[in-house]
């Protein structure tokens, strides 16, 4: 996703989905909490997160060293991604967004450098079949979509 889709999606469609799918609640309190998220929505519109594997060993998955993840917002972005889905390390990586989520809902400048990640299995050296560890960091969008994918 270029920056000007980022935008629009972040800053339009996110917000319009949700009070399409909160009937229930009070429109106006509704609308207060979109609207005190604004500066969330924009860190998102203007970061993605990026994992790059540094070390990969019998992964079952096939992750290699060198491949990369992006997500931006909750959305893994496939056409920046190289490597394929692990749900096991996918279950790391998101909790390392979560972080990302806080510094963007955060007054100021975002912070850049991100803990990097290890997949659920522990690796060889204590007993486990394999091991993918990624270094992280946050990163502006692109301002244009990467080769192969439409804006």
């Amino acid at each position: 996703m270029d920056r000007k889709t980022a935008a629009d999606f972040f800053g339009r469609k996110v917000p319009d989905a949700f009070i399409a799918d909160t009937p229930e609640a009070e429109r106006p309190a509704v609308a207060a909490m979109l609207e005190d998220s604004k500066g969330f929505f924009d860190g998102c519109a203007r970061h993605q997160v990026v994992a790059e594997v540094v070390e990969a060993e019998r992964c079952m998955a096939g992750i290699r060293v060198g491949q990369r993840y992006v997500m931006q917002g909750a959305h893994l972005d496939p056409a920046q991604t190289t490597g394929p889905v692990c749900v096991f390390l996918m279950g790391m990586l998101a909790q390392r967004v979560g972080i990302a989520f806080d510094r963007f809902g955060r007054e100021g400048a975002v912070s850049l450098t991100l803990p990097g990640a290890h997949c659920t299995d522990p690796g060889p050296a204590v007993g486990g079949f394999g091991a993918v560890k990624v270094r992280m960091w946050i990163e502006p969008v692109p301002d244009a979509a990467p080769a192969g994918e439409q804006a």
